[in-house]
């Protein structure tokens, strides 16, 4: 008993350490550079390469990739997980509605980040596209890359944070709210962990 006892405490210890590590190491959005994230999709061209935005966010994610996209840097952008009822027109605060109607795709069919995964993975192939900048909130990003990683391992993907108004980058271990947001990815990130594994 005593030896499951210390097992189960150095698993509490690793979690908890797992945890703070998870937290500070997060990417940030002060931190991203668009030439060094260009130097990660190499050789491609932006013919071969789109931008993927997860909804969420209250609208900046989907702001951040179309920004992205204005820069030249990809053919297309998926905004992937939009609710059945939502028209380009609804998203005209978030961008150039030329842009909207041109050169943005809706996926419809994700409700989860599993599904994100899935329908990104699909659509990227669907359009012959080898790299892909993969645009969601900065707590998201980890989990998020790496379901897309498992389902499509041969897409280059580039991770673009957006900066989350619940976990500020600075301060947000003051915010009970930010703790259980993180805590909860967290755990979700772990159960990915071992899914990818298996």
């Amino acid at each position: 008993m005593r030896l499951l006892g210390n097992l189960l405490g150095l698993l509490l210890l690793a979690m908890v350490g797992g945890f703070f590590v998870f937290a500070v190491t997060l990417p940030r959005a002060g931190d991203f550079d668009l030439a060094k994230a260009q130097t990660k999709i190499g050789d491609l061209s932006a013919n071969q390469v789109c931008i993927v935005a997860l909804t969420g966010g209250a609208g900046a994610r989907i702001e951040r990739a179309l920004t992205l996209y204005g820069e030249g840097i990809a053919a297309r952008v998926l905004i992937s997980g939009t609710h059945p009822e939502v028209r380009k027109e609804d998203l005209a605060l978030t961008g150039d509605m030329a842009v909207l109607e041109c050169c943005v795709d809706l996926g419809m069919r994700a409700r989860t980040t599993i599904g994100n995964g899935t329908e990104a993975k699909e659509w990227a192939q669907t359009n012959n596209y080898d790299g892909l900048y993969l645009v969601t909130s900065d707590f998201h990003l980890p989990r998020a890359t790496m379901e897309l990683r498992r389902v499509a391992p041969d897409l280059l993907i580039v991770g673009v944070p957006v900066q989350s108004q619940t976990v500020p980058e600075r301060g947000w271990y003051t915010s009970p709210k930010a703790w259980r947001l993180l805590g909860g990815e967290y755990i979700k990130y772990l159960l990915t962990g071992v899914r990818t594994l298996l």
